[in-house]
């Protein structure tokens, strides 16, 4: 099992109170109204006590005919009584107000800057996240951090003024009956202590576990047809029951402990209710306080009481507000992708060269290995290989996804790493052998290669990449809407659609990566004679298991564990009778 890396509450307190701060005219007025409130809260009590020993007194004075009720004092304090709670109920209304437009902004910040880290990141880093678990902290964490702060926040605000405020109060009535209750405050706060150590740990990790069911069910939904056809079901769903026991067994221990804590407490007040009724009664009996001020000091018992047992049931909503201000915390606070130079490269004059280029994912397990290669201006280079060469890997470093461990890739003679990324990478245009498409129309999917192109551009595009013939036959043509799942048209069209992006976007280098393996053969030539209108003007890397679609290829080299182990064009190497020769001639 993987280590848990313990809760660092305080760092996680400070990463919250940033985010208040870049919003602190609204939370101070917040705090200010949460203080008016509870201030006025406290006040009442005093009064309602006040009204109490009217009332008693002016009862015993009818009782025993010595006067009558002070009518005038008691209409007095009960409409100063009524004007405070609805003051208070007004700021506390306004401090909600402000609090909740607080935790929306700061979600929709930090939405921003979750998807900004996720468009910076290095590769590296993105394939180390599942995406599940990225989609867990964008989503559920993110709900659960700005929920932590409309509901929590201003409520332990209100508990400790209210605490802090009745305490004085009740002082003032008297010392020895509050020593009664202040004397259980040491208990409950150890008691809560223990809770929270036993549940923090539960809290972080149904977090973490919610992250992995959820990769595991977009793993599910986005396989699905490959899950049938291989049967998979069965496996799959024993998977997710495992995971989903998990979260089970973290999510109710969690929820467990932090409920402990409302009856413990409960249990601590009704010791404090219990000894001031008796201590209450005898200190109103030796005359040392009037009646009245037993029910102000219970009211104030309770409010010194009652913050506790919300604080236990805000616990909860705490610990996972601060696990999920951690997994938020750590996401944001990855490497961006290295970019140390400005220098800008618009076009390729002359040649490419790949200068004893070593690579590994893992340290000690090479993928590419003293790879050296030039490449002319204009050339198709094909690479070969088995699956695991470093096919797509050689193309990933030129692209600038990963850094080399050592030797340099160079354009015209100038390494790679001099350029600026934004620049380096608008050169190069890539046909994967996934293609990607958005829920959008055809037209806006194909313009995605170059925003500023007129309709004509793209119709042209699409004449070149041979997709305007079935665009055409489409109902609505170039505004035929792809849905969420691109699932509406075949594969081979949409292989099409991300050759004419390609060619709409006039690339210096194309990088076509086993365009044409997940096609018919019919669909196959109408590709292969789209890629040939489109590596015309480009210079040119085909990754291809079908090799009979690399035949006219300037030069094929054929890759195993990262090395060259053949170059040469396609009848150099038949004369060989090599890998490649074998290749093409199995039965």
């Amino acid at each position: 099992m993987e280590r848990e890396t313990p809760l660092d509450k305080k760092k996680e307190m400070k990463n919250i109170i940033a985010l208040l701060m870049e919003h602190k005219f609204r939370f101070i007025f917040s705090v200010i109204f949460v203080i008016i409130s509870s201030v006025l809260t406290v006040i009442a009590p005093v009064l309602i006590g006040d009204a109490v020993t009217i009332i008693f007194d002016g009862a015993n004075n009818i009782l025993h005919g010595t006067g009558t009720m002070d009518f005038a004092s008691l209409a007095n304090i009960l409409l100063t009584v009524s004007v405070i709670y609805v003051v208070s109920f007004l700021f506390s209304y306004l401090q909600k107000y402000f609090i909740i437009k607080i935790s929306s902004d700061i979600a929709f910040t930090l939405r921003q800057r979750m998807i900004s880290k996720i468009l910076s990141l290095p590769m590296s880093e993105v394939d180390k996240n599942k995406r599940g678990d990225i989609l867990s902290r964008l989503t559920n964490d993110i709900d659960n951090l700005t929920s932590g702060i409309t509901e929590s926040l201003m409520e332990m605000m209100t508990i400790v003024i209210t605490l802090v405020m009745s305490l004085i109060v009740m002082l003032m009535i008297n010392v020895w009956m509050t020593l009664l209750i202040v004397v259980l405050i040491p208990i409950a706060f150890v008691l809560i202590g223990l809770m929270v150590k036993f549940s923090q740990k539960y809290f972080k990790s149904q977090l973490k576990m919610k992250g992995q069911l959820n990769s595991k069910i977009e793993e599910s939904i986005t396989v699905h047809d490959a899950m049938r056809s291989f049967n998979y079901q069965d496996i799959s769903m024993d998977d997710f029951r495992k995971n989903n026991a998990r979260l089970f067994e973290d999510e109710w221990k969690a929820n467990f402990f932090a409920s402990l804590i409302h009856p413990l407490i409960q249990i601590m007040n009704y010791i404090g209710y219990i000894a001031i009724a008796v201590f209450g009664g005898l200190f109103v009996i030796q005359g040392v306080f009037p009646v009245g001020r037993i029910v102000t000091f219970m009211q104030y018992a309770e409010n010194f009481t009652n913050p506790l047992e919300e604080l236990a049931s805000v616990m909860s909503v705490v610990m996972t507000a601060l696990s999920s201000s951690a997994r938020i915390s750590e996401f944001l606070e990855y490497d961006d992708e290295q970019n140390p130079s400005s220098k800008q490269i618009f076009k390729l004059n002359d040649e490419i060269t790949f200068e004893n280029v070593n690579f590994s994912y893992v340290p000690g397990e090479k993928i590419i290995d003293d790879f050296s290669l030039t490449v002319k201006k204009g050339q198709k280079i094909a690479i070969v290989g088995k699956t695991g060469a470093g096919k797509s890997t050689l193309v990933k470093l030129l692209m600038k996804f990963y850094p080399v461990d050592s030797g340099k890739i160079m354009i015209d003679g100038v390494n790679i790493n001099e350029y600026d990324n934004h620049s380096y990478r608008s050169m190069v245009g890539m046909v994967l052998q996934d293609s990607w498409l958005f829920s959008d129309t055809i037209e806006n999917n194909i313009r995605y290669g170059n925003l500023d192109a007129t309709e004509n551009e793209i119709v042209e595009a699409s004449i070149q990449a041979r997709t305007d013939n079935f665009i055409k036959q489409l109902p609505e043509g170039y505004d035929s809407y792809l849905n969420e799942d691109t699932d509406n048209i075949s594969q081979g069209q949409k292989q099409l659609l991300t050759i004419a992006r390609t060619v709409l976007s006039k690339k210096e280098i194309l990088i076509l990566d086993e365009a044409t393996s997940n096609v018919d053969t019919r669909t196959e030539k109408l590709i292969s004679d789209a890629m040939n209108n489109l590596m015309d003007s480009s210079t040119c890397f085909i990754i291809a298991h079908r090799l009979s679609t690399i035949t006219n290829a300037d030069k094929i080299i054929v890759l195993e564990n990262g090395k060259i182990i053949e170059q040469g064009t396609h009848d150099e190497l038949l004369l060989k009778k090599g890998y490649y020769y074998n290749t093409l001639n199995q039965k």
